[in-house]
């Protein structure tokens, strides 16, 4: 009991510190940048982003140190073929 009420605090710790707002990505010669859109505006600091899975409905970003799965839903499909032409590497 005491371990399964640890887990769903830790559960709950991690699902709050989730970032909110829209991800704004950018790439610069061959690098590809993101920074977090807040709801209010603001644009967050940018981190490095490093595509580690495209697959053909799901997409493995680590931003900065965070992990996130884009799944087909998260965004609009025009958006999620242009972040798949961004991260592609040719060869690959």
């Amino acid at each position: 009991m005491l371990i399964a009420g640890a887990a769903a605090l830790l559960l709950r710790r991690e699902y709050r510190q989730q970032p909110t707002g829209a991800l704004v990505v950018s790439k610069s010669d061959h690098q590809i940048s993101a920074q977090w859109l807040s709801q209010s505006g603001e644009l967050g600091n940018e981190q490095p982003v490093n595509a580690d899975y495209i697959g053909p409905w799901l997409i493995g970003l680590y931003i900065g140190p965070q992990r996130l799965w884009l799944w087909p839903d998260s965004l609009p499909s025009q958006s999620q073929r242009a972040l798949r032409r961004l991260c592609h590497r040719p060869g690959r």
